[in-house]
């Protein structure tokens, strides 16, 4: 067997000056001979950043800067819809949050099954958010990337600070009369809990309702082998900074240079790194080898590993603010961290998770559900699918069968439509 000798994403590269030839198959052994075999095609995903991708399948896109008090500038993507050709069109804008390492650009990476574009044909207003310090937003007022003060945030300031930017910013463009759908996955859900928590009659007044995918409250019954690792966070975390290394593990450039070249080498190495991953993910998947190109052109997104730090404290079994044990009395004027109390949160809630989930698996999603006040619970929607895990929610083959289709018929339900 002929040895694939180069990196896919140099490979990309080559496809561009010649053309748009075949940057993704859909078996390993495809990827042997790529260029020259008809089972293999060309994925935009696989080669463009999100605005590009959105173009290239035919929508219009718009890019916002938002500014948080703090002084980060996020980076987000609107695929508006157009009332005047699409009968369809909704009045609530939806906005799409990533979840941990990542960026919104999970959300068009299924071709015209992605899920911003499900929702776009759907006649919604479709907003794309990327949280600080990712790829899509890493600009500051004064920080760079390359500052170590600019990674010094964890859950709390994506929640708090981040997110209410975020929906003003909406709300200043689609009419402050109008109320946003929040859609989350992983990480994405637990910061809307996070916010839902702590400023309930805000969320009450602006969110319409929040669906929650893969969702992250307490993980205390994680299957996934990484869970032995999360009481070492705090260990890890200064590990990490007294040799200077948080940036290299933070930062998604940093990333992206040792993570990707390796894991896109070969057919095996793609095979290799997608066991790793399912590990946390879970071991059967809907994620087809197609999707592994398109997968590392748009992962890792980068995050603060003090980030990984607090939500290291979830499967501890702990839904709280950031835990900064001796200095706990300075910023919060106890002992131990104030809780996000969900039993505050007074907007619908509507929760969507998979039994083969290893990283939030459904042990904890039905702790949710017992957690949240009876008026909250709008509704739940379970994947009984042997092979659909974690990521299968935004990269899975059949994630728009299984989760997009009958959301938007929870969403348009929802509004009356």
């Amino acid at each position: 067997m002929k040895t694939f000798s180069v990196s896919l994403v140099i490979f990309c590269v080559f496809c561009t000056v010649l053309g748009q030839e075949n940057n993704v198959c859909p078996t390993f052994k495809d990827y042997y001979t790529i260029k020259n075999n008809s089972n293999c095609w060309y994925d935009l995903a696989a080669e463009y950043n999100v605005p590009e991708t959105i173009k290239r399948h035919g929508y219009p896109v718009l890019e916002y800067k938002v500014q948080t008090p703090d002084g980060y500038i996020l980076t987000m993507f609107r695929i508006p819809r157009d009332d005047t050709k699409n009968p369809k069109a909704k009045y609530h804008p939806v906005y799409l949050q990533h979840g941990l390492v990542a960026t919104c650009a999970n959300f068009v990476g299924l071709g015209k099954n992605s899920l911003a574009f499900v929702l776009a044909d759907a006649g919604y207003d479709v907003w794309l958010g990327n949280y600080r310090g990712n790829s899509y937003s890493q600009e500051h007022v004064n920080l760079t990337v390359y500052d170590e003060a600019y990674w010094d945030h964890s859950m709390d300031e994506v929640a708090l600070l981040d997110l209410p930017s975020t929906f003003r910013t909406i709300l200043k463009h689609t009419g402050h009369d109008s109320k946003i759908i929040f859609i989350g996955h992983s990480l994405g859900t637990s910061i809307a809990l996070m916010y839902g928590a702590e400023f309930p009659e805000e969320a009450r007044n602006i969110i319409h309702l929040f669906v929650l995918m893969s969702p992250a409250y307490t993980l205390s019954n994680m299957i996934s082998p990484y869970r032995l690792a999360a009481p070492y966070g705090d260990f890890i975390l200064d590990t990490v900074r007294n040799l200077k290394m948080e940036r290299l593990v933070s930062h998604a450039q940093e990333l992206r240079r040792m993570v990707v070249p390796m894991c896109t080498e070969s057919p095996p190495m793609m095979q290799f790194c997608m066991q790793l991953y399912n590990l946390f993910y879970g071991p059967n998947t809907d994620l087809g080898p197609e999707s592994i190109p398109v997968y590392f052109n748009q992962l890792p997104g980068g995050t603060s590993i003090k980030i990984l730090n607090h939500a290291a404290d979830l499967v501890l079994g702990n839904f709280r603010k950031y835990n900064y044990k001796h200095l706990n009395l300075k910023h919060y004027g106890r002992l131990t961290p104030p809780i996000y109390d969900i039993k505050n949160i007074h907007v619908p809630v509507y929760l969507m998770f998979s039994a083969q989930d290893w990283a939030t698996p459904e042990a904890d999603a039905r702790n949710l559900w017992r957690n949240l006040p009876s008026e909250s619970r709008y509704g739940m929607r379970k994947i009984n699918i042997d092979t659909f895990n974690h990521i299968d929610f935004v990269f899975g083959r059949h994630a728009r069968q299984l989760v997009y289709d009958p959301l938007v018929e929870v969403l348009d339900k929802s509004i009356g439509n």
